[in-house]
């Protein structure tokens, strides 16, 4: 599992043509809060932001993100789906998270991720129930919005202290 803060700022290359594309930026989680729909690139110092889709990735390194090309890394606007995400400015991390009932779960300060599906595993929780860290398995449903994400009730029993 990969933690996605430590995947911001990591190099990104492209395979084909041993190319230096630029570093993560962030990562765009689907609305579902279940899976990776890719990353955030910035490319060079003035440019502007592009997406590097989770198809186009070959592997996660320590050290690097490999791409199978340089074509990986297109407009936001060439993939609609990251598009949609960006366009309601949904982010998980500093999201607080509730069941459906009005608990109070903590703030999503991570999530882990497989690093070879792009699968969330869980969310890593700060204050709420524990008032320290904890962790959330990805929970059955989860519903993003801009200010709280929401999850049924039964995903307080699955919380883990750490």
């Amino acid at each position: 599992m990969q933690k996605a803060s430590e995947i911001i700022g990591r190099a990104v290359v492209a395979r084909e043509g041993a190319e230096d594309i630029g570093k993560i930026k962030d990562l765009v989680v689907e609305p579902s809060g279940r899976q990776v729909l890719g990353f955030v690139v910035g490319v060079g110092l003035f440019s502007r932001a592009r997406v590097a889709p989770w198809m186009g990735v070959q592997a996660i390194g320590p050290d690097s993100v490999i791409l199978a090309a340089a074509t990986s890394v297109v407009k936001v606007n060439e993939a609609p789906d990251i598009k949609a995400v960006m366009d309601k400015e949904l982010s998980i991390r500093g999201l607080r998270i509730q069941t459906t009932e009005g608990k109070d779960l903590g703030k999503i300060e991570d999530f882990l991720f497989d690093e070879k599906t792009g699968a969330v595993q869980g969310y890593e929780l700060s204050g709420g129930i524990f008032e320290r860290n904890s962790f959330l398995p990805t929970p059955m449903t989860l519903e993003l919005g801009k200010d709280l994400a929401f999850v049924g009730p039964e995903a307080e029993a699955t919380i883990e202290k750490k």
